[in-house]
């Protein structure tokens, strides 16, 4: 009887690290899912941004006068082909640098409901960068990352946390539905 009680308590200890394994791997890819969501949410949110700055500069609305001159202008993409637009400024570590002539941080506004350690770190706050294009129309290419994102100030490559980037191809000129739901 002592043998099987014992062959018993060894499979279910097995067992039991089993499970615990199982779920610290499930807390593990919970938390990955939730920093990806950050980081793409960020980048969302800068590319909003940007869209509006390159509209902005079109219109010649004030609201954004601050930022426009950053839009690259000088070095117009040719084409809208995939060897055209890898070719832009976007594509370039050091123009994603903090400090660099084209590059546009987007400061997020928290309320006061938002705990500090929710909120992301000034590092971290999402960037985009704009260029024009051939035919009036920007690339806007923007980065966003989670709050325990680390990025190797040399090299400008992640190295710990996530990263999402999202590019667009406006045409600010197009007309587009306003608010009433009309074509402005």
């Amino acid at each position: 009887m002592l043998p099987i009680a014992l062959i018993m308590l060894v499979i279910i200890s097995f067992a039991g690290l089993l499970a615990a394994r199982n779920s610290a791997t499930f807390e593990q890819f919970s938390n990955n899912m939730r920093t990806n969501q950050v980081a793409r949410t960020s980048a969302e949110d800068a590319l909003r941004q940007c869209e509006r700055i390159a509209r902005a500069s079109v219109e010649d609305n004030a609201a954004f006068a601050a930022v426009v001159g950053r839009i690259e202008a000088g070095t117009v993409i040719s084409a809208d082909t995939e060897e055209a637009i890898s070719d832009g400024i976007w594509n370039t570590r050091a123009n994603w640098a903090e400090g660099a002539a084209n590059l546009i941080t987007v400061t997020p506004e928290f309320g006061d409901d938002v705990q500090s350690g929710a909120q992301l770190k000034e590092a971290n706050y999402p960037t985009c960068i704009i260029q024009a294009m051939v035919n009036d129309r920007f690339l806007i290419t923007a980065r966003g990352l989670s709050n325990d994102a680390q990025v190797d100030d040399d090299s400008g490559l992640l190295t710990a946390g996530s990263e999402v980037w999202l590019q667009s191809i406006l045409t600010p000129l197009v007309p587009t539905l306003s608010d009433k739901g009309g074509a402005q």
